[in-house]
C-alpha cells in the first residue's frame, strides 16, 4: 500500500523506482521518462524501473479485440 500512496504524488508523471525488500519505492519522477530516469540516476539508482503513472480522475478498462 505504501508503494501506491507515492503513486499518488506522482499522478501523470513519469516515475522510476526499484524493488528492494519485497517492497517497491519510487527514486526519481518526472513530465517524461527522460526525467525521472535522470532524478533516480543522481540519487544513485541508474537500473531503476520506469513506469507512467496514469491520471485517477478517470477510470481506464482496456479491451480486447476478437
Amino acid at each position: 500500500m505504501a508503494f501506491l500512496r507515492q503513486l499518488e504524488e506522482h499522478e501523470n508523471e513519469w516515475v522510476a523506482f526499484i524493488e528492494e525488500d519485497g517492497a517497491e519505492t519510487v527514486v526519481g519522477s518526472g513530465k517524461d521518462a527522460v526525467e525521472a530516469s535522470r532524478a533516480a540516476e543522481e540519487r544513485g539508482f541508474p537500473d531503476a524501473v520506469l513506469m507512467k503513472v496514469p491520471r485517477f480522475d478517470r477510470g481506464s478498462i482496456s479491451s480486447i479485440a476478437s
